[in-house]
């Protein structure tokens, strides 16, 4: 697959850089495009100023902060708020085309975060050339798929007014925060000795990776030393920061990784619910600034999952907490 810069397939402008709260809602009125990861972008309906002309349909907006990277295809005009770009595309492309191209401009979603934001690097990016893209999105009709998909857009806005600390609390409310040993006060080996050595955990994308080495438990505090089924969430780790999992084996863990205790009694539907949400909001740190002490426990997390979580059959989770034990 060849590639190319975005700059030689679209025309990359900053948006108008318009404050919603300066403007008037209207059911009725123009889109209001904002950072955000949900309705297309779409944030709220404004009243059109006559001064202000909006940006065209037909071109794809993408987040530089916020939820940065965030791409959509906008199929009316519209208004954006801050910290906003659009793209135009230099030559005819389908709809189709265009949305393949707001997945690929989501797929670098991984190189920025909240203080690293895609701005002057935008135009740079990789994706692939037009005469690259698979066969099957060529191929494929979203007016077949669903007309109100493409062409209605008009996403209804909902006020909804409640007391916000009923819903979700600090990460702290809900669990204690314990972090774990330095390298410096553990012997490690690269071979699990016997049945009293077990993982020390360090911070990775993955659980299956994240073993640094094996540490003989009866050597480390009994405090230090975490069963099966305990929610971890890396702090440190460029790239792998923030990243949240329920371990599949008992372990020990190193100065960058932090376990949380839950404060009230929590299955393993609630602790796979909690690290999921913990995990998505990675986009506000980085290697500069990592999510430790107060910064992970000022995290904001609902203060109880849906009842759709407490329900989920695990029999398909503890399956794979089992192939992963397989290779410990």
């Amino acid at each position: 697959m060849r590639t190319c810069k975005v700059e030689e397939l679209f025309v990359v402008r900053y948006g108008l850089n318009l404050e919603l709260n300066s403007l008037i809602r209207d059911d009725d009125g123009i889109n209001f495009v904002s950072r955000t990861a949900k309705n297309n972008g779409v944030s709220a309906k404004v009243k059109p100023v006559s001064y202000i002309k909006p940006l065209p349909a037909g071109t794809i907006t993408v987040a530089g902060g916020g939820s940065v990277m965030e791409s959509f295809l906008q199929t009316s005009p519209y208004y954006s708020g801050r910290d906003l770009y659009y793209l135009t595309a230099r030559v005819p492309m389908t709809n189709e085309q265009k949305l393949f191209y707001c997945l690929c401009l989501r797929k670098n979603k991984y190189k920025f975060s909240y203080g690293r934001q895609a701005n002057v690097t935008l135009p740079d990016l990789q994706m692939p050339t037009l005469d690259s893209i698979p066969e099957y999105v060529t191929h494929f009709s979203l007016r077949e798929y669903g007309k109100n998909l493409l062409f209605q857009m008009n996403f209804p806005v909902i006020d909804i007014r409640y007391n916000q600390a009923e819903k979700i609390i600090p990460l702290g409310r809900l669990f204690t925060v314990i972090g774990g040993l330095a390298s410096s006060q553990v012997i490690r080996s690269a071979l699990k000795e016997n049945d009293n050595w077990i993982p020390y955990i360090r911070p990775s994308y993955r659980q299956e990776t994240s073993i640094d080495a094996y540490v003989n438990k009866n050597a480390i505090p009994d405090e230090k030393v975490f069963p099966a089924e305990t929610l971890y969430v890396s702090t440190d780790g460029q790239g792998s920061h923030t990243f949240s999992y329920v371990s599949a084996f008992e372990f020990v863990p190193n100065s960058n990784v932090s376990v949380l205790m839950p404060k009230r009694k929590m299955g393993l539907q609630e602790k796979l619910f909690y690290a999921h949400c913990i995990t998505q909001n990675r986009y506000k740190f980085s290697y500069g600034r990592k999510p430790k002490g107060e910064r992970l426990k000022a995290v904001m997390l609902p203060e109880y999952p849906p009842d759709y979580v407490l329900g989920y059959d695990m029999d398909s989770v503890i399956q794979s907490f089992n192939s992963v034990m397989e290779k410990i």
